[in-house]
């Protein structure tokens, strides 16, 4: 009788090559997976996916039952179609086109900081722009004194209010404006305030600090200038505020 060959120990089973072979597969159909989750054009690449399913025969997937019609009014069926449409109006929704250019490419905002008040309110007579003594005083003792020698941004706000006002013949923003020049001027003038710190602000009648309830009630707070100083450099505001070509 003939004797069974023995196997060699060094011969590899044909089952471990199989399992070779369905190892490689497995890894490149998750690197394709992989691949398709990441990609910039959905739609065509979900084309090829359908191919590929029915190339190999697959149909259907884990909740699906395999039907000769392909009903679309299923929850699937549904949330695919949905999801195509939110990728549609993404990429519609996408500028095609370059905003026009403006003249300056670069605009920048300075932020004022902390605002406060400096020196008390000054008040001016029905339809006047005209500095009294006290507001004289009020301008050279408590105001110029604490910016004299800033070099931040002070706003100088005008205020007008009320039917006496307007009899000057001078709109709200006009004498407005006219009692903040006053103020302004009377400042660089007057008390050698530095003319680039300085700011002109006409608020109108914008800004009531009270609204009288009838025209028997005093409004005198409203026709008023308010001196305001905030933590803008004027070096942040113009390259060269005093013209010295750096």
């Amino acid at each position: 009788m003939a004797l069974k060959k023995k196997r060699s120990s060094n011969e590899i089973p044909a089952w471990i090559v199989t399992y070779g072979d369905m190892m490689s597969l497995l890894l490149c159909f998750f690197i394709l997976l992989a691949a398709f989750s990441e990609l910039k054009q959905p739609r065509e690449y979900r084309k090829v996916y359908v191919a590929i399913q029915e190339a190999l025969g697959l149909r259907g997937g884990m909740g699906n039952i395999p039907l000769e019609t392909d009903p679309s009014n299923t929850l699937h069926n549904q949330l695919e179609e949905l999801g195509s449409k939110a990728t549609t109006n993404r990429s519609r929704a996408e500028a095609t086109e370059a905003n026009v250019p403006g003249r300056d490419l670069h605009v920048s905002r300075v932020h004022e900081g902390t605002v406060f008040t400096v020196g008390g309110t000054i008040t001016f007579d029905p339809g006047s722009h005209e500095l009294s003594e006290t507001a004289r005083r009020v301008l050279s003792q408590e105001v110029a004194p604490r910016i004299r020698d800033q070099r931040v941004k002070i706003r100088i706000s005008g205020h007008a209010w009320g039917v006496e006002d307007l009899r000057s013949g001078l709109s709200y923003e006009d004498l407005s404006y006219e009692r903040a020049r006053t103020v302004r001027d009377f400042l660089v003038n007057e008390c050698e305030v530095d003319p680039l710190i300085l700011r002109i602000e006409a608020a109108g009648n914008t800004e009531p600090n009270v609204v009288p309830r009838s025209s028997l009630e005093p409004a005198g707070e409203n026709r008023r200038v308010q001196v305001f100083q905030t933590e803008a450099l004027i070096d942040q505001l113009h390259p060269d505020p005093y013209g010295t070509g750096r």
